[in-house]
């Protein structure tokens, strides 16, 4: 089986309209539109997106975190180390070894 995920944000089913390779695309499989959760930013929504979980689970609750540490809030951090909790490419890769994923343009690719 093969699956592509395209998360076009803010992407409404009347704008495929003016999209016709994304609806070319979703036409050969099936589209569906997503729930988000709160907040509904960036790193937190691609976080849930990626393990399944609410934001109090994988500890992504907005674009930046502060660390106590330094009293700063440091913004867009990319380690996907931050994200915690299983992600499901992981644990679709524990159920079939032979399981591939390529994850473009997802802002925890570091």
């Amino acid at each position: 089986m093969k699956l592509v995920v395209v998360i076009a944000v803010g992407l409404r089913p009347k704008d495929l309209a003016h999209a016709p390779h994304i609806r070319a695309l979703a036409g050969r499989g099936f589209a569906a539109p997503l729930q988000t959760v709160f907040p509904a930013v960036t790193c937190t929504v691609q976080a849930s997106f990626l393990t399944g979980g609410l934001p109090r689970d994988h500890g992504v609750v907005a674009n930046g975190w502060y660390f106590r540490d330094l009293a700063q809030v440091w913004l867009w951090r990319q380690s996907n180390r931050l994200v915690q909790g299983d992600k499901v490419y992981d644990a679709a890769r524990r159920r079939d070894p032979s399981f591939t994923c390529a994850k473009l343009f997802w802002w925890w690719n570091m």
